[in-house]
């Protein structure tokens, strides 16, 4: 689904989809086997979007569906609110999204639209919910979110995507951590020992400011990579930007025995550094796409960082 004015385009573990550009991804948990998004706008919830893997058997949307309204026909019911509850109100069809869906509203002081499926190839059961008041556009937002949503890549590589930070991500690695706050956005994806981060920082005029962006680079990177590796640091364009390219390697690869030592316990040589950083001027901030890696995963970090997007977000 192209996008559509005012909105900003989602990519977590494997989803992909549109939501109003002033929605706040304020909650995200779990992993691509069992997780849960939700996203606010000054401080109403306005949609959520939940999964779990089922890895054997079928799933009956019929009957989980109905689980699913009967707790929250109760729950409601126990705020002693009177609840309005239809099914099969077909706000968008099986055609349109492709795929076997069982969608459903739901009225109380608020007003939710909601839509449950299985993914046959992921076997991922979903459920999305979009909620507003009874003068919002609730039924508007809720196609857009619907019909713009996807639950898996069909590729090795899945785009994410929140908060003007967009980039794929091979599905092998799995995100290990993620920080999301103001001026600040950072995810770190794991293959064993290796990793590949990425990230951005803002605002750049004010982190640069009587400051060289290698010095902003050995702050990002951290003492302990720092001591770790021999970096070196040169100016180079990127993405179209004044950029740096960071290419190190472990210490510790200068001893003999160290690297007779690391063969015999993992049977590979110690990981390399490898590294990008610039400043987009356009959007204000500096990114960055780092890796601790084999040499055989170079081919696969520079498909990562040529990946980032910064102002140039096109869909």
């Amino acid at each position: 689904m192209p996008a559509v004015k005012g909105s900003q385009f989602i990519g977590w573990m494997g989803l992909t989809f549109f939501v109003p550009e002033n929605w706040d991804l304020v909650h995200a948990k779990g992993n691509r086997f069992d997780g849960y998004l939700r996203f606010d706008e000054d401080g109403v919830t306005r949609c959520e979007i939940q999964w779990t893997l089922v890895s054997a058997g079928r799933v009956i949307l019929d009957e989980q569906v109905e689980h699913y309204l009967k707790s929250l026909e109760q729950m409601l019911k126990k705020q002693g609110k009177p609840v309005t509850i239809r099914k099969n109100i077909h706000i968008v069809s099986r055609k349109q999204v492709k795929r076997n869906v069982r969608d459903f509203m739901w009225q109380a002081n608020t007003v939710g639209y909601g839509m449950m499926w299985f993914c046959e190839d992921c076997r991922r059961a979903l459920v999305a919910q979009v909620v507003g008041y009874e003068h919002e556009p609730v039924k508007d937002w809720a196609k857009q979110v619907f019909l713009s949503l996807s639950d898996h890549a069909d590729g090795d590589w899945e785009t994410w995507s929140v908060y003007g930070l967009r980039f794929e991500a091979p599905k092998g690695w799995s995100m290990s951590k993620s920080e999301i706050m103001p001026g600040k956005i950072r995810f770190v994806f794991r293959l064993g020992e290796y990793e590949m981060v990425v990230g951005r920082y803002g605002p750049a005029s004010v982190l640069l400011k009587d400051k060289k962006l290698e010095e902003f680079a050995v702050e990002i990177l951290g003492k302990e990579t720092v001591e770790r590796f021999n970096i070196h640091y040169r100016n180079e364009s990127l993405h179209g930007h004044d950029g740096m390219d960071l290419v190190g390697k472990d210490k510790r690869a200068k001893s003999p025995l160290h690297v007779f030592l690391r063969r015999l316990k993992t049977g590979n040589p110690f990981p390399q550094f490898r590294g990008w950083l610039w400043q987009c001027e356009q959007s204000n901030r500096v990114y960055f796409a780092f890796g601790l890696i084999a040499p055989e995963h170079e081919p696969l970090w520079e498909q990562f960082a040529n990946s980032v997007r910064c102002h140039e977000l096109e869909f």
